[in-house]
């Protein structure tokens, strides 16, 4: 059950890990593609390891429930940015996750102002998108340390389009899960709120 508590080992290595998304973009825009890849799978790694940790100590909190997928989303989409920009990953992956971000974000704010209940779980297939889409940048970013292996490409086209599918198929699933709270008639205002 999620405590009231803020300062956890779980929420420090969750910070830990938003902390490592500007020294990995610095790290790849000075040219130093090995180092950016340690400091990716470093950060990556960290995710399971504050997951591990909240469940085993019990230290789940309301603010690693939010932390967690804001350092998940800034870390893959600070990577998938930077190689898009180099024309290492194609745009069009870039494209399918800003559109279903988009729309999330939209239909977030719709269910927020009329004030219903926030689904926060992610579903079993966007951990899998997750999952695909820091395999494909720990790919490019190899394949950039051993300067364009056949074999690497080969497995990020590959991963990169799996990747890309669990995508969308997610995006259909939040809309088919939590669709309904778009056109839900608005919760009315509590005693509190009037």
């Amino acid at each position: 059950m999620p405590s009231s508590r803020w300062l956890t080992i779980p929420n420090a290595i969750t910070i830990g890990r938003l902390l490592l998304v500007p020294v990995f973009v610095a790290l790849h825009l000075v040219g130093r593609p090995g180092w950016a890849l340690v400091c990716f799978v470093t950060a990556a790694a960290s995710d399971g390891i504050d997951g591990f940790l909240a469940r085993v100590l019990d230290q789940r909190s309301k603010l690693g429930g939010i932390l967690d997928p804001i350092a998940d989303k800034a870390l893959v989409s600070a990577a998938l940015i930077t190689l898009v920009i180099e024309r290492r990953l194609p745009l069009w992956l870039l494209c399918v996750i800003a559109f279903r971000d988009l729309w999330m974000a939209a239909g977030l704010l719709v269910v927020r102002h009329k004030r219903l209940e926030i689904p926060t779980s992610p579903s079993r297939i966007g951990k899998y998108a997750t999952f695909g889409l820091a395999c494909l940048v720990v790919l490019a970013l190899a394949d950039q340390v051993v300067e364009n292996s056949p074999q690497l490409h080969a497995y990020m086209v590959v991963i990169g389009f799996i990747a890309g599918l669990c995508v969308v198929i997610s995006t259909l699933q939040y809309f088919a899960r939590f669709g309904y709270l778009l056109v839900a008639p608005p919760k009315p205002p509590s005693q509190a709120e009037k």
